[in-house]
């Protein structure tokens, strides 16, 4: 231990020297520590202020050491020297309670299946600065380990590994484990399983787009989760499960299971069912397998469904049923308007229970309420990535498909079908790139930064503070995180923040506002922005209350906490941040569109507005939403345009930042002209060329002068025009030109 190690990377505001501070002040690598015993909190209460279910009492770090990830690089070997500052390493090496934050952000490429064996650890992606931690390529496994918190990470393994056929994310043989606002997708197997594991609270998760027609060796297997073996008690608390072919869940094994206040879309051959596999009663002495509380679900059917108005199918008499409140939309309508069928929903063999025997660990709200929360709110919401802004997407308009493969992150469209050994596949785009923003500066690595200590009154060079009780009953570091988790913001000491609601909640549009003044300043409501205004000379916590409904559907969401912190300086403003554009194909004559996106690492973020600085003619810019427009003109068909777009931000003093956008527009074929007979004996003049352009028919007596007949822009070809004889006209001649 008397050893020092110095890592690459950057340290938050300067050079990096992640480290563990041991009980005799000697600095060790990667980490920092107490050594002089870890600080005991109340261990009864929730693992965090929102924390419900059956897992909700799990410690999670609580009291122990900081471990700093400060880069996205992995390793096999235990000996890499790239070991150090790693995700997996942060695990590996933890010997107590742990809490892992990040001054990185971006894509993890996992070399093998990423574990969590060990107990008493915390996963706080909501410290990763920028857009936030992304897992691909293998599995995220809770296994073996009690006691565990992962919050805030997004975990998208897809079939890069042509050996890969596990889920996202697993919890094997665990106890007290709460994971909370991750999203999950393109699996092999099921998106987020439950094996073995007992006090398991699952909530805020978004567990999508399982890959169906993949690299299993069972052939199709699309699903969402698999809850299976054991006595386990668990709760699934305000998830979304959409485009899964099934398996939004199975259940089966003598399970006690709380399904509550989840959404599932688009499911195919099944949304839920029971297999109940321990049915003699030398294995199964209660006489019942599947223990289940389905209460206030909203399932809404989609494209993909083949069951529309069954909700949960149960295998034997041995499933214990007890159901309220939930809703089933089966009509594809396009509109939010499901209705409550009761059991009408609920399919196979089963016994239903009038009431629940057990005390339930969480509170069901509305179905409709709960809806708007968990599309506003849910996922890894805290920078929501282009592939959830989709899926979000997807939901609301009851569009999307299921997916088979993961395609290139340029593929212009989000889904392309192709034939892969005779068989079509969807392919989705691919992992967006994630911006990346600076950390914020702390002076004693004990995951707390300075700015925050500095208006909490403590002292930001002596590490120990962190593990200090507040009066909530949590550590001062504990409540750091529950800060950066929920809507917050930063307001300078006697001075405003403005915050756009909108963004706050998940990029929803149409929603109505109402706000109320909580502690420690005012709040005040300006179309989609709320304005705080901090009390004078207040330096601390302040919150203020936040309500929307959504004017479509009557749905409605609140009183949400909004965190203030009011800091003895102001922040310095930071510079907005590009998602970087590939370069993109585009075709002559046709409308084209593409979203420029661009993150602000102030917190809170600022307001952006983007502007071109050069394009070709005709194109156009949308500058508070990115949209950049265009009808490609014919004549630069074979051309290779750029266009050069600003980004800027309402910080003092407003910053920008500027991108190239580079455009291959491809030529549009030359359209084609021929003259025939249809089946009825009519003279059809047909032109075969492609959609987008405006096509114009001309007429001619000499091939000298050309009259026009019609100016049509045609959406499929061939097309075709009826030429109507005229004995008395004399030969006549035509051909078909594209508008420039």
């Amino acid at each position: 231990m008397a050893t020092e190690r110095v890592g690459p990377g950057t340290r938050p505001g300067g050079r990096w020297r992640a480290c563990l501070v041991s009980a005799h002040g000697r600095f060790l690598p990667w980490l920092l520590g107490c050594g002089l015993g870890w600080a005991v909190a109340t261990w009864a209460q929730p693992a965090f202020p929102g924390a419900v279910g059956a897992g909700a009492g799990a410690r999670g770090g609580r009291g122990g050491d900081v471990y700093y990830v400060t880069n996205l690089a992995d390793y096999v070997s235990s000996s890499d020297p790239r070991r150090f500052g790693t995700l997996r390493y942060g695990i590996a090496s933890a010997n107590g309670p742990r809490t892992i934050v990040f001054v990185v952000s971006g894509t993890i490429t996992l070399s093998n299946d990423l574990r969590i064996n060990k107990s008493y650890l915390t996963v706080a992606g909501q410290t990763a600065p920028g857009e936030g931690i992304t897992l691909r390529r293998r599995s995220l496994i809770i296994t073996d380990a009690r006691d565990v918190v992962v919050r805030f990470l997004r975990v998208r393994p897809g079939d890069l590994d042509p050996s890969f056929e596990g889920d996202a994310l697993s919890i094997v043989r665990a106890t007290n484990v709460i994971v909370d606002h991750v999203s999950t997708s393109w699996s092999v197997d099921e998106c987020l399983s439950v094996t073995h594991s007992t006090q398991v609270t699952v909530q805020n998760c978004w567990i999508t787009e399982s890959l169906n027609i993949s690299q299993h060796d069972k052939g199709a297997h699309g699903y969402g989760s698999l809850l299976r073996y054991g006595d386990g008690i668990l709760t699934f608390f305000g998830n979304l499960y959409a485009h899964h072919n099934n398996r939004n869940p199975r259940l089966g094994d003598r399970l006690r299971v709380e399904f509550v206040n989840n959404v599932i879309y688009n499911w195919g051959s099944r949304a839920g069912y029971s297999g109940d596999d321990a049915t003699d009663l030398a294995d199964n002495p209660q006489g019942f397998t599947n223990r289940l509380a389905y209460l206030g679900n909203h399932l809404i059917a989609g494209p993909s469904t083949r069951t529309p108005s069954t909700a949960f199918q149960g295998g034997t008499t041995n499933t214990w049923i007890f159901q309220q409140d939930n809703w089933i939309d089966a009509d594809r309508d396009g509109r939010f308007d499901g209705v409550n069928t009761g059991w009408g929903m609920f399919g196979g063999r089963y016994t239903r229970l009038d009431s629940w025997p057990w005390p339930l660990t969480v509170t069901a709200q509305d179905p409709g309420s709960a809806t708007l929360r968990v599309l506003t709110l849910g996922g890894a919401s805290r920078a929501r990535d282009a592939v959830d802004a989709r899926i979000l997407g997807t939901v609301r308009n009851q569009t999307g498909r299921l997916v088979d493969a993961v395609g290139d992150p340029s593929q212009t469209q989000d889904y392309e079908v192709r034939t892969v050994n005779g068989t079509d596949l969807v392919f989705v785009r691919g992992w967006p790139a994630l911006a990346g923003a600076e950390a914020p500066v702390d002076s004693d690595l004990d995951g707390i930064p300075d700015f925050w200590e500095l208006a909490l009154g403590l002292n930001p060079r002596d590490s120990s503070d962190r593990n200090f009780i507040g009066p909530t009953g949590y550590t001062r570091l504990e409540e750091y995180l529950h800060w950066r988790a929920v809507p917050h913001a930063i307001c300078p000491r006697n001075g405003t923040v403005e915050m756009d609601l909108t963004g706050v909640l998940g990029g929803w549009t149409g929603l109505q506002f109402e706000v109320q003044s909580g502690s420690n300043g005012t709040v005040r409501l300006e179309g989609n922005r709320a304005i705080f205004v901090a009390a004078p000379t207040a330096v601390g916590l302040a919150d203020f209350r936040l309500w929307a409904t959504d004017p479509a559907t009557g749905w409605r969401l609140g009183p949400e906490t909004v965190v203030v912190l009011i800091s003895s300086t102001n922040a310095p403003n930071r510079p907005p941040a590009w998602e970087p554009v590939p370069p993109l194909e585009l075709m002559a004559g046709q409308q084209w569109s593409w979203l420029l996106r661009a993150s602000d690492p102030d917190l809170p973020a600022q307001s952006l507005r983007f502007s071109l600085l050069s394009a070709p003619m005709g194109m156009a810019l949308e500058e508070e939403t990115g949209w950049l427009r265009w009808h490609v003109p014919v004549s630069l068909g074979g051309t290779t345009q750029t266009v050069a777009v600003a980004v800027m931000d309402n910080g003092e003093p407003p910053l920008s930042a500027t991108q190239t956008l580079t455009l291959i527009v491809r030529p549009i074929p030359e359209p084609q002209l021929q003259l025939a007979r249809d089946p009825e004996g009519r003279l059809v003049l047909t032109v075969a060329g492609a959609p987008g352009p405006e096509y114009g028919l001309e007429e001619s007596h000499d091939l000298q002068t050309w009259s026009p007949v019609l100016w049509t822009n045609p959406v499929a070809f061939p097309w075709g025009w009826e030429l109507i004889p005229d004995p008395n006209s004399g030969p006549r001649f035509y051909r078909i030109r594209l508008r420039p």
